[in-house]
Parts: C-alpha cells; structure tokens; sequence
C-alpha cells in the first residue's frame, strides 16, 4: 500500500503561486513547465501501480529522507523483506540516446543522470541500514511512464535499470510476488525515522511584480462582483466566500514571501483591502500559529506534516 501522499515539490507550489499573480520569466515558465511534465509521469506511475495493486508491498512516495548532514528527495522506495527499491521516475518524451555514460536527446546532453542520481539514493539507503544493523539487498530502477519515449542503447546495464512503459505493469507485478510483512515493519519504522521535510523555498518575491487583490479560487481571474460575504467571478462564474479568499491569499502570501512573518495589515495590502481587517484577523488565526500578541501581531502558518499510514 502507499504509505505517503504524492506532493508537488516546494519550488512547484511556489511557482504556481507566482504564476497567478505575475508574469513568468522565459526562465520560470520553463522551469514551470518541466515540473509539471514530471509530476504528471509520478501521478501516471501512481495509477499504473494501481492498476496493477499494491496492497502486499509497502510503497514509499515522494519523500526527503537524511543521511548524517546530507539529504536526498526519492520518488517512490519498494518495502520487501529481502530488498528495499528505488524507483527514480522521469517522465521523458521524445528519442533518447545512452552511450558513454551520458544521456543524450538528440545531439544535446542532458545534465540530470538517473543512473547517477538513483546510484546516491541508494549510498543514503546503504548507510543507514548500516548504522541500524539492517542486512537487506538494495536495488533500483529507472522508470519512464511516458509512452512517447524512445530509448537507443547498447549498453547492458542501462537497459537492465530502465523500465518503460510497456513494463510497467510486468515489472510491478514482478514486485508484487515478492513478501512485505515481519522484517518490512523493522525496516518500514527505520525509513520513517529517517524522513524530514522537504527544505523550503527561501527566496522573497519583488511585491512589485505582483497583482493584489482577491482571485476567484477557480480560475485565478481578478475580475469579481463582491457581495458582502462572498464573490462571484465575472469569467467563469464561480462562487466564493470571503473566508476562501483570506485564507487561500493567506497560503500565498506565505508561499510567496517564506521569510517574511504573517500580519494582518501585509494580508490586507496582498489582497487589495478588499475585506475588512477584522475579518482577517479572524481568518489568520485558524490556519496560522501566533509569534507575538498585540497590536503588531505576527504569525507562522502552521507546517505540513508528512503523514505516514500504520502498516499493521
């Protein structure tokens, strides 16, 4: 069974965020763009892995897990009892070349090698199982989800780690005969330990690029119809209360600015003064911690936990 959601990545949610309130650089649009792709191919692994069923296994996804001072981010890692996986998901489209250890699209060199990245996952895996005397077998494969990529290579160990899409499913299953039960739970506990959250994003955005004011939670348009407690979008039509506004403009602000505390009167500026103050203040202290009391309040928004579910 998963045992972890499957999050889009810090630098993902951040641009987004930007996305709804400024315009892009070339650069952020395609660093945007190629988040998306990739976390489109691990929601594909995910439904594929599905399909297939998992109820047997214990399925790590998306975590950061630390080694001594170092940490490493892992897709998804396979819980057996004899063998721990990676798998390293890239959702790659188009005709791919491996030769001399380096990864080719068509005459370009790609500077991401999940051979080499797959390689230091499992060096952190290693290390750990060491220091809590685990003897288990490690493994990893690289898997490509997308149905338009085309791998050309002679060379024996790349095509024993990659798995494409037309065996994904054999592959899974292949895992799935494998037992997940005493020794799993050990090295299940083991993992956990090890997770931490992923670093944050920590870079403040120029306010100046920015459009205050409220969204429609919908379609992000700024053009609204207000009411007294809600809004309706003048676009799509979409309905929504004062209360969705200040809190969504609340994550965005924090996603946004990540070195700034959270007052009311920057939430107040962020959304244009189009609600009252009285009614952020409200709003802020159900999703956010407080730092201080007075009339300078300042807040944190409260942290997201990794959820893992019981395997017993």
């Amino acid at each position: 069974m998963f045992l972890t959601e499957r999050n889009k990545s810090n630098e993902h949610i951040y641009l987004e965020t930007l996305s709804k309130r400024a315009i892009l650089t070339q650069e952020e649009e395609k660093k945007l763009s190629r988040l998306n792709r990739g976390f489109e191919g691990e929601q594909l692994y995910d439904q594929i892995f599905d399909k297939v069923g998992h109820q047997n296994l214990n399925v790590f996804r998306d975590i950061w897990i630390q080694a001594d001072k170092s940490l490493t981010q892992i897709d998804a890692l396979i819980v057996t009892d004899e063998t721990v996986f990676i798998n390293e998901i890239k959702n790659y489209s188009g005709n791919y070349k491996y030769e001399n250890n380096t990864w080719q699209i068509g005459k370009i060199q790609i500077s991401d090698d999940p051979i080499i990245q797959s390689k230091r996952a499992i060096s952190k895996l290693i290390k750990i199982f060491l220091e809590n005397k685990i003897n288990i077998k490690t493994d990893f494969n690289i898997i490509f989800p997308n149905p338009y990529f085309i791998l050309s290579t002679d060379d024996n160990y790349c095509r024993l780690k990659t798995i494409k899409r037309e065996l994904m499913k054999q592959y899974f299953r292949n895992i799935q005969q494998l037992t997940s039960l005493n020794n799993a739970e050990r090295i299940v506990q083991i993992i956990q330990d090890h997770i931490v959250l992923e670093p944050k994003h920590t870079t403040n955005t120029d306010p100046s690029r920015l459009t205050p004011g409220r969204q429609c939670l919908k379609c992000t348009s700024f053009e609204l119809t207000p009411k007294r407690y809600s809004t309706t979008c003048n676009i799509c039509n979409h309905k929504s209360l004062n209360k969705d506004h200040v809190l969504s403009a609340i994550r965005d602000y924090s996603v946004l600015f990540p070195l700034e505390n959270i007052t009311a009167r920057n939430i107040l500026s962020f959304i244009n003064n189009e609600v009252s103050k009285s009614t952020v203040k409200r709003y802020i202290q159900e999703i956010c911690l407080l730092n201080n009391r007075g009339r300078h309040a300042t807040y944190t928004i409260e942290p997201a936990q990794k959820s893992l579910k019981s395997i017993s």
